[in-house]
């Protein structure tokens, strides 16, 4: 289970050295991000991929080394 926060910058600050991950859906121009760092998370949508916020995101989980998930899969999915 992950705890939703509202604010980025809590889960900003909260990163220290932690290890993350991140992932980006949508289309070509709304999409919404999700970062997971241990038990928290943040997910929030937007309408421009110019958005300032998004891009802030995406530096810092670019800048931190967080791995991009591409996709989800069950566990008892995983291996066949």
């Amino acid at each position: 289970m992950v705890n939703l926060v509202e604010n980025w910058e809590v889960l900003e600050n909260y990163a220290g050295d932690k290890q993350g991950f991140y992932q980006v859906l949508g289309d070509s121009e709304a999409v919404e991000i999700r970062v997971a760092i241990s038990r928290l998370g943040f997910k929030k949508e937007f309408d421009n991929k110019g958005d300032m916020l998004l891009n802030r995101i995406l530096a810092f989980c670019r800048s931190r080394n967080f791995i991009k998930i591409n996709k989800n899969v069950r566990d008892e999915f995983f291996f066949k």
